[in-house]
């Protein structure tokens, strides 16, 4: 069972009114529990430009971040390769240490 939501409104709906409503304007939400998990946005929803603007500051602000960082440029991506290739030879050798630990295990058996 389904429910549409808008406002105040909500209406227990089925699965084939979903797409009627939603050109209404109404949400498509599921009930978990006591809570409604909106599955669905209206497709005629807007973010008013306070919010969108809001948004845009944060994400400037954010890319200011992480340039000044520097994990952002290709060399950081490329120290980063790097360190995965040691860290995988490192892998490679520990489980030949342990392979090697087994066996003598079993030995003095």
């Amino acid at each position: 069972m389904l429910i549409a939501v808008k406002g105040n409104t909500q209406l227990k709906i089925d699965d084939s009114e979903r797409d009627s409503y939603l050109k209404l304007g109404y949400d498509i939400a599921e009930q978990e529990g006591n809570k409604l998990e909106v599955v669905e946005n209206a497709p005629s929803k807007t973010v008013s430009w306070t919010e969108y603007d809001a948004l845009v500051k944060e994400n400037a602000e954010l890319l200011k971040q992480v340039a000044a960082s520097g994990s952002g440029t290709p060399e950081a991506l490329n120290g980063m390769k790097v360190q995965l290739a040691d860290a995988e030879k490192e892998i490679e050798s520990l489980k030949a240490q342990l392979a090697d630990a087994k066996k003598t295990a079993k030995a003095e058996k």
